[in-house]
């Protein structure tokens, strides 16, 4: 890949435990839920699906927009992010969050460290009166666990002439692997990318992102 143009990339990562060091729907469940991580621990067992998850612990969720926002006010993201997403920009490579999460909580705490013009693909919750509403507008049944059909879109941006460049860390980034066209892993997608011999570049945070990747991508 060495000499070739960011414009030539799509770079698309996940959001909780990569660009934000926490696991925002645990941190979410934690504190609001009476149920707690009891269907976040069955998910992790593949025993139920990212929507089945998301609407039945939301449904134990008393905690209002506004109470929820206050909790995020307290997230930090990767401290060298803000760096790592103008170089894509500097370098005309298209950047987005692809997540398994809420499009809500990931917008909100971007713009809170003013981050704004982010793509985002993500599970949606509307805010009624009386509840909460789910949308899934990038499910497909080709990954039936997730909210998200990662895959999916990487093919997308791949119909487009762009090489994908994929960063994750966790079990829903699983299925990206033999689609993208390089990933970047760590925590348990390492693991699982180790485990299925599949070529990755290990990394520790955003900074360490934007090393490698200028490494691989923008010499000569």
């Amino acid at each position: 890949m060495t000499g070739d143009k960011g414009g030539n990339f799509a770079f698309l990562c996940d959001f909780d435990g990569t660009v934000c060091p926490t696991q925002m729907m645990d941190f979410l469940y934690q504190r609001f839920a009476a149920c707690g991580m009891e269907f976040a621990e069955r998910w992790g067992r593949g025993e139920i699906s990212t929507q089945e998850e998301i609407v039945s612990t939301f449904s134990t969720v008393s905690a209002g927009k506004e109470e929820m926002e206050a909790a995020l006010d307290t997230i930090e993201i990767d401290p060298h992010f803000p760096a790592f997403l103008q170089f894509c920009r500097d370098h005309e490579t298209s950047f987005a969050i692809v997540s398994d999460g809420l499009e809500w909580y990931i917008d909100y705490i971007l713009a809170r460290h003013d981050i704004y013009g982010v793509d985002i693909y993500a599970n949606q919750i509307h805010f009624e009166e009386g509840g909460f509403r789910f949308e899934f507008p990038w499910y497909d049944d080709e990954t039936p666990m997730r909210g998200v059909c990662k895959p999916m879109i990487v093919r997308r941006y791949q119909e487009r002439g762009r090489g994908v460049v994929y960063a994750g860390d966790g079990m829903s980034d699983f299925e990206v692997i033999g689609v993208a066209d390089l990933i970047f892993a760590r925590r348990k997608l390492a693991r699982y990318a180790r485990e299925q011999g599949i070529d990755f570049t290990e990394f520790n945070d955003c900074h360490d992102l934007l090393e490698k990747w200028r490494a691989l991508s923008f010499k000569g």
